[in-house]
């Protein structure tokens, strides 16, 4: 709490959640690179990363006709933990949402 009362001041609850200050925006992955999280082509996913790092990739979003699903989340669905670990080594956020919520 100390270290969020000299963040923030000392009108912190403790309790309210901060605002993330991710000012990236969000980018939506092309169908062949969600095909390869779901099916585990660590290869191609980490070449697709890797080729912009400017870009938030590891935080990219499928396609809206795949409900906006976020990396992380196509990776679980595909149950490739090796992926997922990666990505999350990567810097992919654990809370994020598909569309559905």
């Amino acid at each position: 709490l100390a270290q969020a009362d000299a963040e923030v001041g000392p009108d912190w609850d403790g309790v309210t959640v901060l605002e993330d200050k991710n000012d990236k925006q969000t980018v939506v992955m092309p169908y062949y690179i969600a095909r390869a999280v779901k099916t585990g082509d660590i290869k191609s996913v980490l070449r697709w990363i890797n080729a912009n790092r400017s870009e938030d990739r590891a935080n990219a979003i499928s396609s809206a006709d795949m409900t906006s699903m976020p990396a992380l989340c196509v990776a679980a669905v595909g149950d490739q933990l090796a992926l997922m670990t990666i990505l999350l080594q990567l810097g992919a956020d654990v809370d994020s949402r598909n569309s559905a919520g």
